[in-house]
């Protein structure tokens, strides 16, 4: 099973559930205090699809803010990720997250 990005831009990401389900815990651990942003990944994961496309403006930009600060942190090891144990899975998340922030950073530069 997958789950699927669909970016302002039309851009989609499809990753394995399992990559999102760990952003999604990343992000509610970073961000617990940000009802709003936890309620939306979480549904996200629910419905196997997050539209930033069609999320309220302000919302999106914060999600977006939070996927890709996560991201970055879990790429550059301040926050552990899915299983920092074992190299070559952490690997795969860590390259995942990467395509992620990019397309992220790809909206900014789209909006600019």
């Amino acid at each position: 099973m997958s789950v699927s990005v669909v970016f302002p831009n039309g851009t989609e990401w499809f990753k394995a559930n399992w990559v999102f389900r760990q952003i999604v815990e990343d992000v509610s651990a970073r961000y617990q205090n940000d009802e709003g942003i936890r309620t939306a990944l979480e549904l996200a994961q629910a419905l196997g699809s997050l539209d930033l496309k069609q999320m309220d403006g302000h919302m999106r930009d914060k999600v977006m803010h939070a996927i890709r600060t996560i991201a970055k942190e879990t790429v550059s090891g301040t926050i552990k990720g899915w299983r920092p144990g074992h190299q070559s899975e952490h690997a795969i998340y860590c390259e995942a997250l990467s395509e992620l922030a990019q397309l992220i950073d790809q909206q900014k530069d789209a909006r600019s």
